[in-house]
């Protein structure tokens, strides 16, 4: 409970610093309209601020939590109720600090044009919508940093009272911001998001099935902007979770290529460790992106579904010795089969001799190990099968157009 409103200094000049508007909203005495700095009144002709009211009444009244509203435009506020018992304002009435409003994301020009339109304004309310978000002040932390910053600050104004941060996302066509529609009603825009994102989905997975990393990575972009609705009130939990689904998707897409399962469990077991590991939005989506690439890499390089028996237990057998001594007539004693029969069999099926798919194979190993300075050349071609560096050289050149150290130093370009 707060003793005096005065307390209320260090919020707000903490908020104000950043230039973002903070007063205390009393229910019946100030602007409602104040909490959005009249963007429905300007804007959303169908939009009632008496529904606001009754909203922020109804779902952010608990004293002891912090409320982090944010909606699918990325407009925040910050609303946190409380009881003043100081002289006048002792009217056993509650009332309600807010920061408002204010975005994270610095955007440019053309992300805050992008997102007008995505969100289907367009016409003549398309400028000066676009004026009202590039005049927005942005808050200098993340959201993680921020709702721990946020957690901090009214510790300190409620005198140690223990406070409980609660986040809600409003979609578009939500029943509190911008819908102006029946609550029973169908809302086919939402729908006509959800196909497109799942049409993102099925594109960028198409893409990792291709190896086309670049593809796929750009519809991964377009699918983290779309405003997929939070699951936690924990935004950071939210992206891991997002990232934990991403890397089902995508070790499901590598299973179904027909890559051993003993590649698929190495990259998804590797990847899960990571996303638990990182501690900022932007590791996640770095991380992401390196998932797409990696996964797309392993499939093209490993994927064995589209051919007969004998010649996918060739190929994982060679992807499992490839450092080691292999021929033809060795791969051909290990699976039972008549080398002659192998060898026609596997050129059919792959456009390949067995001796060039070994080659491949290992150069293919090679180019990771290359990336690594403090080893030579002539060890990372034994490591990977080569027992005679000339030979190594020659082949890398024949496949990379290039040799080995000149493609050594084209990774520092």
């Amino acid at each position: 409970m707060l003793e005096s409103i005065e307390n209320l200094g260090l919020a707000f000049r903490l908020f104000e610093s950043q230039g973002i508007s903070a007063f205390v909203y009393e229910p019946g005495k100030t602007e409602i309209e104040k909490f959005d700095a009249g963007l429905r009144r300007d804007f959303f002709s169908n939009e009632d601020y008496g529904r606001i009211k009754n909203w922020i009444a109804k779902e952010c009244s608990q004293i002891g939590n912090i409320y982090l509203l944010e909606d699918f435009l990325r407009l925040c506020m910050v609303v946190v109720p409380f009881f003043a018992q100081d002289g006048e304002n002792a009217d056993g009435n509650i009332k309600y600090f807010v920061a408002s409003p204010f975005t994270f994301e610095t955007s440019s020009p053309e992300d805050v044009k992008n997102l007008v339109r995505e969100a289907g304004f367009t016409g003549e309310i398309e400028k000066p919508l676009y004026d009202y978000f590039m005049n927005l002040p942005q808050f200098g932390l993340n959201r993680d940093r921020f709702q721990s910053f946020l957690c901090s600050l009214f510790t300190s104004v409620f005198k140690g009272a223990e406070m409980h941060l609660i986040y809600h996302y409003f979609a578009k066509g939500n029943e509190f911001l911008y819908s102006g529609k029946d609550a029973n009603e169908v809302d086919f825009e939402r729908v006509a998001e959800v196909e497109r994102r799942y049409m993102l989905e099925n594109s960028m997975l198409e893409a990792v099935k291709n190896g086309d990393a670049q593809t796929a990575i750009s519809a991964y972009k377009k699918i983290a902007q779309s405003g997929i609705k939070p699951r936690t009130p924990n935004a950071l939990r939210n992206l891991k979770n997002f990232s934990i689904v991403l890397n089902s998707h995508l070790r499901k897409i590598m299973e179904l290529q027909g890559v051993h399962p003993f590649y698929v469990d190495q990259v998804s077991r590797d990847f899960s460790i990571a996303i638990e590991q990182c501690t900022s939005s932007v590791q996640i989506f770095n991380l992401a992106a390196e998932m797409i690439k990696t996964y797309s890499r392993q499939t093209a390089l490993h994927k064995v579904g589209k051919y007969s028996q004998s010649v996918r237990n060739a190929i994982l057998y060679i992807d499992f010795h490839y450092a080691d001594y292999i021929s033809l007539q060795l791969i051909a004693d290990q699976l039972h089969i008549n080398a002659s029969y192998l060898s026609a069999q596997f050129s059919k099926e792959t456009g390949s001799t067995i001796t060039a798919f070994i080659n491949k194979t290992r150069i293919e190993h090679s180019l990771p190990l290359l990336k690594e300075k403090s080893r030579s050349i002539e060890s990372i071609a034994n490591t990977c099968g080569f027992d005679d560096m000339n030979y190594f050289a020659r082949v890398f050149r024949k496949l990379q157009g290039m040799s080995p150290s000149q493609y050594r130093r084209s990774l520092d370009d």
